[in-house]
């Protein structure tokens, strides 16, 4: 299971650095970004609340379903714009949104510790599978 949050960390990690943009030239990845972000936001906090195995198990899936809505258009994303794969070249107006974008990769990795106590809880163990599903399709 601690794997299995591991794993799920850097996926969403290493998907914040391929869609980062802020310019004209990168416009569509920066509406993406955004929405990932405020995804991430909002999985962030409803972790913050968790009090029983059904409060994750809603979490989990609520964003499950964000990202089943946004890893098609990543992926586009990165095929468009192979360039933005390398982090340590980024273009400088991509920096900071790929510095608040591992901001929330941070937060997330603190907040998924919330999930332990209920990583044994049958539903959960079922949103969490659904969750690795979908994000192995990135």
């Amino acid at each position: 299971m601690k794997k299995m949050i591991i794993v799920l960390f850097l996926s969403l990690l290493t998907m914040s650095f391929l869609i980062i943009g802020c310019s004209a030239k990168y416009s569509d990845a920066e509406k993406v970004s955004e929405e990932y972000i405020d995804l991430m936001e909002g999985y962030i906090a409803d972790l913050e609340k968790v009090g029983n195995a059904k409060d994750v198990v809603r979490a989990m899936n609520k964003f499950a379903d964000g990202m089943e809505d946004l890893l098609p258009r990543m992926k586009k994303l990165s095929e468009k714009y192979p360039e933005l794969k390398d982090e340590s070249n980024l273009p400088e107006e991509l920096k900071k949104t790929q510095e608040r974008a591992g901001e929330m990769g941070l937060k997330m990795a603190g907040s998924m510790m919330k999930l332990m106590p209920y990583m044994m809880d049958p539903e959960v163990q079922k949103a969490q599978n659904r969750l690795g599903t979908i994000m192995a399709k990135k």
